[in-house]
């Protein structure tokens, strides 16, 4: 409504040749009007700067700027920028707000926009007095009921009516969650979506009847709770449970009265006394049919019904004891034959199982003796298999051998050149040995000159010591590699006889392994024989292996036949003994009656 009435306003002087901020004071009557009517307490007009151009109030925040003045922390401010960027309404709720005498307020704003643009922004202060009329609401809430709302802060949203000191709004804002605001089991339901009614502990620790529920207001969440003290709320409770006491006393006497009433025109149909009524039935009921009536009494009533089915039981309960003597001695003798006829099979079945355990040891045995035929089959081709393999292995042997030999020779040769060329380097380093010695002489005999020369032969000296010092590193280095040369010579020298005893070894091994091979040439023959003799023993066991297993599952069959004629014996003497403790258990029931 607010928002419609704004733009229409601006759209009636929008010709004229005056600024929104006259306008808005043109109209400042509707604009109190409105927030008095519908319960506001200021109302804000700010255009897309930030600058607070009307309020209805004047308090410090107008003509300030929401995004570069005082202010620009508030909740107001935040709101604007906000509504300004998603250009839809939205509500700030309530925090400490400094233009206010720093009292906790919210806001509610809406922006007026026109092709895409944000021209201003309307806002709305909300007003605690008018949230505190709804909820102070005291119908049907008692002397100790009261409802309140609760923010997600733990604060309070409006103020209560059994502690406004304590925990009114401003009161909540200004001192601390523990004492002024409300952290309650339900509060704490409330905040995760549940909507409840239970006993609790208020924010003053009282036991109350509290009933809360979560609300969604435009995005906030607060929770409404409505609470009485436990002892107010069940007092209806108890004063029914005291009526249906008095109630319960007065018709427990009335049936006790009606009881008597009944119980005497009951007692009349018996035909007895009810004493006499109770014996006979307890008499009956011990299994005592031998009860004597009394003939004078009437032959109507329970009395002469009870007389009637003495009588008939008698009878019956005589019938069942002598059949069930019979039917025991039948279960008897029934028993004894099954017994016998018991024993019988269960011999039959022991020389059975006997037979059937020397055939299965049989049939194993012959089992075994085929598998481990078979084995050696295996085997014996196993071994014709490895010495074809060896016979192989030993002809590439003696051509490696005889390879390695060639090689032997083929590195012999080369050693010995080496040989040759060392003792050649050798001739050349005795060459360089004299040089060096007599380079060495020729630069001592410099030296001496430019000694003689004074200052002017200085420079030449140096250089006859650097080539002195250079023969005689010469002469080290020749040294040293004449060393290496002689090991080296000495090396050659153990090689070529090693080389010389390997080609010895080779041809001494060429030599015993063609003897190798023949051996084995000639046992590969006998293996074959061998093998073929081997595969027929194995074949017969195998055939004779399946010849006594046929025969032993013949007698496996013989043996279970036994063993179900056994079962069904066994049953039928189950059965003969089953039958003979029923006849006793019946003859059991019938011996607790005592007949005439």
């Amino acid at each position: 409504i607010l928002q419609q009435s704004v733009a229409k306003i601006y759209a009636d002087h929008d010709h004229e040749a005056v600024s929104i901020s006259e306008v808005a004071h043109n109209h400042d009557q509707y604009f109190k009007d409105f927030i008095e009517t519908f319960g506001y307490y200021d109302l804000f007009l700010i255009n897309p700067s930030g600058e607070v151009f009307y309020s209805v109030e004047k308090e410090p925040d107008y003509q300030s700027n929401l995004l570069t003045g005082a202010f620009n922390n508030s909740g107001l401010a935040k709101l604007f920028v906000k509504v300004k960027n998603s250009q839809s309404y939205y509500l700030q709720d309530f925090s400490p707000y400094q233009p206010s005498n720093n009292e906790p307020a919210g806001f509610i704003a809406i922006p007026l926009v026109d092709r895409g643009q944000v021209q201003m922004i309307v806002a709305l202060q909300l007003s605690l007095k008018t949230i505190n009329d709804v909820m102070m609401q005291r119908e049907g809430m008692g002397e100790t009921g009261e409802s309140y709302l609760v923010g997600d802060d733990l604060r309070m949203r409006s103020d209560s009516f059994l502690d406004p000191q304590g925990h009114s709004v401003l009161a909540s804002f200004a001192g601390s969650i523990d004492t002024n605001g409300v952290n309650t089991l339900a509060v704490k339901e409330a905040l995760t979506g549940i909507s409840d009614s239970k006993i609790i502990n208020d924010y003053n620790g009282n036991p109350v009847l509290s009933a809360y529920t979560p609300v969604n207001v435009t995005g906030l969440k607060w929770v409404l709770l409505s609470e009485i003290d436990e002892a107010e709320a069940l007092a209806p409770v108890q004063s029914l449970r005291n009526i249906i006491l008095l109630l319960l006393t007065c018709t427990l006497a009335v049936v006790s009265a009606v009881a008597m009433i009944v119980t005497r025109s009951i007692i009349k149909p018996i035909g007895g006394e009810p004493g006499t009524m109770a014996e006979l039935a307890e008499s009956i009921a011990g299994g005592n049919l031998t009860y004597s009536f009394n003939s004078t009494v009437s032959n109507t009533g329970v009395y002469a019904a009870m007389d009637k089915m003495s009588a008939n039981l008698n009878s019956v309960i005589s019938r069942i004891s002598g059949m069930t003597l019979e039917l025991a001695s039948s279960a008897s003798e029934s028993s004894k034959i099954a017994e016998q006829a018991n024993l019988s099979i269960t011999a039959q079945q022991d020389n059975i199982g006997n037979v059937a355990a020397a055939m299965q040891e049989m049939s194993a045995t012959i089992k075994e003796v085929a598998d481990n035929a078979q084995n050696v089959s295996g085997n014996t081709h196993n071994v014709q298999h490895a010495s074809s393999e060896a016979k192989q292995e030993v002809e590439k042997t003696i051509n490696t051998i005889n390879y390695l030999s060639q090689e032997l020779n083929i590195a012999s040769n080369a050693i010995q050149k080496v040989d040759n060329k060392s003792q050649e380097i050798g001739s050349i380093l005795e060459v360089i040995r004299g040089i060096a010695d007599q380079t060495n002489l020729l630069a001592l005999n410099a030296a001496i000159e430019a000694a003689r020369a004074g200052d002017q032969g200085r420079g030449f000296a140096v250089v006859a010591d650097e080539v002195r010092q250079l023969a005689h590193k010469t002469k080290l280095s020749t040294s040293n590699i004449e060393s290496m040369i002689q090991v080296l010579q000495e090396g050659v020298a153990d090689a070529v006889q090693v080389m010389n005893k390997s080609n010895q070894m080779a041809t001494e091994t060429v030599s015993t392994a063609e003897q190798a091979a023949a051996a084995i040439h000639k046992s590969h023959s006998e293996i074959d024989a061998i093998t073929h003799s081997v595969t027929h023993i194995a074949t017969a066991a195998a055939q004779q292996s399946m010849a006594s297993e046929e025969i032993n599952q013949a007698i496996e069959q013989i043996s279970n036949a036994a063993i179900l004629n056994a079962s069904g014996i066994t049953e039928l003497s189950s059965s003969s003994e089953h039958l003979n403790q029923l006849s006793c258990n019946l003859k059991g029931v019938t011996d607790k009656f005592v007949v005439a």
